[in-house]
């Protein structure tokens, strides 16, 4: 995306509500289902981006191969948002 923004799929899960990606900047956005928080992983490449949209176990990859292997920060909080 030339102007940065990211394109957000929905995509039900029991864990994963939203996935976003920016191929440019190798940003991973994803929304969760329980608590409303949206996480930003930094340096994910596109085949692990691929991988999680199209996995039929998104929930089980998104553990394995996201969580813990790029640097994740909360970006945006449900409860915070509405204080």
């Amino acid at each position: 995306m030339e102007d940065g923004t990211i394109y957000y799929i929905s995509f039900y899960s029991s864990l994963i509500e939203t996935l976003g990606y920016d191929p440019q900047c190798a940003l991973l956005e994803v929304k969760l289902s329980s608590d409303g928080r949206v996480r930003r992983y930094t340096g994910v490449p596109e085949d692990v981006w691929y991988g999680l949209r199209e996995n039929y176990h998104p929930d089980t990859y998104f553990r394995k191969y996201i969580c813990g292997k790029y640097p994740e920060e909360v970006i945006s909080d449900k409860q915070n948002e509405e204080s």
